[in-house]
C-alpha cells in the first residue's frame, strides 16, 4: 500500500486548517516566524547602534571630531553597508 506524502500529524493539521480551527495554527506559525525574525531584528539594531556609539564617542572629543565622524558614518552607511546588504540579500 502506498503511503501518503504528509505524516499523520501534518495531515491532521491540514484537515484542521481546512475545517476552520486556525487559532493554534496561527500561534504555531507566529512562533516559527519569531524564532527566525528575532535574530535578524537584533542584528539590524546592533548595526545601527554601532554607528550611534561611534558618533557619541567622537562627540566627546570635540565639535570638529563630531562633524567628521557624522559625515564618515553617513557616507559609510550609504555606500558600504547598503551596497553589501544589497549584494548579500540578492536572490
Amino acid at each position: 500500500m502506498e503511503e501518503g506524502l504528509l505524516l499523520k500529524e501534518e495531515s491532521t493539521r491540514a484537515i484542521r486548517a481546512v475545517t476552520g480551527t486556525w487559532g493554534g495554527e496561527f500561534k504555531e506559525e507566529g512562533g516559527r516566524l519569531g524564532r527566525v525574525a528575532l535574530p535578524m531584528v537584533a542584528v539590524t539594531l546592533s548595526q545601527y547602534l554601532v554607528q550611534v556609539v561611534s558618533i557619541m564617542m567622537a562627540g566627546h572629543l570635540g565639535e570638529l571630531s563630531l562633524a567628521g565622524a557624522s559625515i564618515a558614518s553617513s557616507l559609510t552607511s550609504v555606500t558600504g553597508f547598503t551596497l553589501l546588504s544589497g549584494i548579500v540579500m540578492k536572490d
